[in-house]
């Protein structure tokens, strides 16, 4: 019968989809193999259950598939055995014809061929149809061993790497977690390409000695380093030095002695130079680089240049300092000395700089609001300049909120909002807060 036809071709082209995978220790997901069969939600839960049955026989009439759900098995089938195929002769592994005689022939391959071509399916559109696989943190390092020793790998150039290799095979991880799969006391489980990725890592993540010209070129080196100090917003080169210590596996004393007084070391770390490249490289593409926030400053000439605009905007500058002060956490005795160009202080903290510059800015391009009587008639009242200043500290931070996160609807409708009720306090000259606001 045509029915007992079609219902054997789908458990055949099934069975034979799945064993090509089974072969290289994959596993089909089943439900997002039905997901792409079918976009009808019952025969999707219709195409799962027959993925369970093992025998021909067992097939129920009323559950056959439809004839283009075969059709499109079949072409997936097809296309997964030309991918194995393709893979192969790139690497230079033998495969029988046939895709039966294939899907066999993959369980006898050696297990460095086997992850080539699962990693090599990883990359391609099956990824789709394919459980993730992990393995655990101690089978982890026993891998890494015939390749890499410990302590051999500058783990600062190799995990933004590494990243980005997990993430081109499905999976997101951080780069705190990528780090800690390399702790002897790692824990977890690790995603089993990664495997494969680091058997292909070459020297070009190892650590050892540079001669200092590979960091700094031509340049002289002291120059260099202010320079890069600057660009990146360290407070001092004793910050940055804590800093690249944090970053690598390096201690700050070896960064240190490398990179301060008048007579450089001739060779440094090349875990140095990774850090700062990378470093660099995101400062010039608009990133911030991954850098805590407690080594970097500005000079306080920065901080002080915005104090004119912030007066427009408070009452006073002790309210600024006050404002600062709450949401940095830091005295507000400490703020008042980073907006004084006395000579006592050369930096202000990065974050300091930073609200002060969210405190200035206007995202629609208005003027500031301003909170004194003689800037605008409107406020002539002694009520309505309350009003205005009680509303307008809650329009700057809703505007404060909204810029740190612009993908967030509801806080730009807030701020939006609250504009509005200052406008029209201000208009109206209202002596009191709306309750709805």
């Amino acid at each position: 019968m045509v029915t007992e036809v079609i219902e054997c071709e789908f458990t055949r082209l099934c069975r034979l989809y799945e064993s090509l995978l089974h072969g290289l220790g994959l596993q089909l997901d089943e439900a997002a193999l039905a997901e792409h069969l079918a976009e009808d939600g019952e025969e999707q839960e219709r195409i799962r259950s027959l993925m369970g049955l093992c025998e021909d026989d067992e097939l129920a009439a009323e559950d056959e598939p439809r004839g283009r759900v075969i059709d499109a098995l079949g072409d997936l089938e097809a296309a997964l055995a030309a991918e194995l195929r393709g893979a192969a002769l790139t690497l230079g592994v033998e495969l029988p014809d046939g895709d039966e005689m294939l899907a066999r022939s993959l369980q006898d391959l050696p297990e460095g061929d086997k992850d080539r071509l699962a990693d090599a399916l990883l990359l391609s559109t099956h990824a789709a149809f394919l459980r993730p696989r992990y393995m655990d943190v101690p089978a982890f390092h026993d891998a890494l061993k015939p390749h890499h020793g410990p302590g051999c790998l500058a783990l600062v150039k190799l995990v933004p790497y590494l990243r980005e290799q997990l993430r081109l095979r499905g999976f997101s991880l951080s780069e705190k977690e990528i780090e800690d799969f390399f702790e002897p006391a790692g824990r977890g489980s690790v995603p089993y390409c990664l495997k494969g990725i680091m058997a292909g890592v070459n020297g070009q993540f190892s650590t050892g000695l540079i001669p200092l010209e590979d960091l700094v070129g031509e340049e002289e080196p002291g120059e260099w380093l202010e320079r890069v100090r600057e660009k990146l917003l360290f407070r001092s080169h004793s910050a940055m030095h804590k800093a690249i210590a944090e970053a690598t596996s390096l201690k700050y004393d070896c960064v240190h002695k490398a990179l301060s007084g008048n007579k450089k070391a001739k060779r440094i770390q090349a875990e140095i130079k990774y850090c700062l490249d990378r470093w660099l490289a995101d400062a010039r593409a608009g990133r911030k680089p991954q850098i805590d926030d407690e080594h970097r400053g500005v000079p306080v000439e920065w901080t002080c240049a915005l104090l004119s605009q912030l007066e427009e905007s408070f009452e006073s500058k002790e309210e600024i300092y006050r404002v600062i002060s709450e949401k940095t956490g830091i005295k507000a005795g400490s703020v008042r000395r980073y907006f004084q160009s006395n000579g006592q202080l050369k930096c202000a903290p990065l974050v300091v700089y930073r609200l002060a510059r969210t405190l200035t800015a206007h995202a629609d391009g208005s003027a500031p609001v301003r909170r004194h009587a003689r800037a605008c008639s409107y406020l002539a009242d002694q009520a309505t300049r309350r009003t205005a200043s009680r509303l307008a500290y809650r329009v700057n931070d809703a505007l404060r909120r909204w810029q740190e996160h612009r993908t967030d609807t509801d806080l730009e409708v807030e701020y939006r909002e609250l504009r509005l009720s200052l406008i029209v306090a201000i208009k109206e000259q209202r002596a009191a807060v709306p309750e709805e606001v």
